[in-house]
This record gives C-alpha cells, sequence and structure tokens, in this order.
C-alpha cells in the first residue's frame, strides 16, 4: 500500500458510488482509479468466474491492447485456481518467477514493467465470483495489503454479480468456442 494514501477515504467514494447504482463498467473504472491511488499498479483487471469451474472472463481492463475486456479463460487445474478461484484466497507474487509460474503471458506482463500481483477473490455468500487483479513492478504488493484489498473486492461484488449474471449467464450459446480467437491465452469473442 502506498503511505500517502487514506483507504478509508477511497473507498468511502467507492462505496457512495456502488451506491448510486452506478453502471458495472463506471464501477470498476472508478475502482481502477481507487486501486491506482491505494496500491499502485501497471495493469488492473477484473476477472469474474462462472461458479461451475470451467472458465473465466474479462470484464475490465485498464490496460486493453494487452489485456482485452471479453477474454474467455477456460479454468484449468493449478496452484493459482486451487487458491483464488476455489478456495477463495488472496494471492501475492512478487516477482518475475511468480508471474511465470501463475500467467500463460508472463512475457507481455514482464513487457509492460510488470513484476508482482496481487489477486483478491471476490466473494459472495461464501463463493468466488471473480477476482481483482493488480499488476506492478517488483515486489509492490504484501500481506499487510489483503485486508485493504478485500475491503474492496468486497464493494464491487454488485457489480460484479450483475456482471456474472450478463456476461456469463446469458451467453452460453455465443462462446461456442469453434467462433473464437485466442489471444494471450484467453478467448476473444469475435
Amino acid at each position: 500500500m502506498k503511505a500517502n494514501t487514506e483507504p478509508l477515504g477511497a473507498a468511502a467514494r467507492l462505496a457512495t458510488l456502488c451506491q448510486s447504482g452506478a453502471a458495472s463498467q463506471t464501477v470498476w473504472s472508478s475502482l481502477d482509479a481507487v486501486l491506482g491511488e491505494v496500491f499502485g499498479h501497471k495493469l488492473f483487471t477484473v476477472l469474474l468466474f462462472d461458479g461451475a469451474g470451467e472458465r473465466v472472463v474479462r470484464v475490465y481492463s485498464s490496460r486493453p491492447e494487452i489485456n482485452p475486456v471479453g477474454g474467455i479463460k477456460p479454468v484449468t487445474p493449478s496452484m493459482w485456481t486451487t487458491k483464488v478461484l476455489i478456495d477463495g484466497q488472496p494471492y501475492i507474487g512478487g516477482s518475475k518467477s511468480d508471474l511465470r509460474e501463475v500467467f500463460p503471458d508472463f512475457e507481455t506482463l514482464w513487457a509492460i514493467g510488470c513484476e508482482s500481483v496481487l489477486n483478491i477473490p471476490i466473494r459472495h455468500a461464501g463463493k468466488v465470483v471473480g477476482s481483482l487483479n493488480l499488476l506492478d513492478g517488483p515486489a509492490n504488493y504484501t500481506p499487510a495489503d489483503i485486508d485493504v484489498a478485500r475491503l474492496f473486492a468486497q464493494l464491487v461484488t454488485t457489480a460484479a454479480l450483475a456482471d456474472q449474471a450478463r456476461v456469463l449467464g446469458t451467453r452460453q450459446s455465443e462462446l461456442d468456442l469453434g467462433r473464437q480467437n485466442v489471444q494471450n491465452g484467453y478467448w476473444i469473442q469475435n
């Protein structure tokens, strides 16, 4: 966490926006700014989990030229999947080797200066509905960041649930993988 930030004030601003009924993309954009202010990041994405354990979809990206919105990725068994999506626990990686272990597109991430990651599950009623994913320079995130990051994840649960229903719940027929392209390990809708 950045030394000069006041996370409670940032959380209050975000809570006010969330309570106003703002559209989810407005919430994600505001969350991007708030998390940049509180933690710092070179890349911020929001992934939603289908709940059946089959796929995640990116609904927000601060760098769509690198991680485009709409990217759909099949969930494969891994340490990261178990920790974040199944067990609902945060993941912190502080080095290039940590990124290499969990992200197939690690070279793309390295190219924009990302060497550390903080993944915070978004949970509702005990189940993971998605994750907030912050990436930055080396060793930027520590276990001391987790409690504050969880607060932000909880604030955006309603937006995550709305997008989960909209994106993952209503478009199964459109997600025919035969009509998709692959970019950085994610299925991209045509």
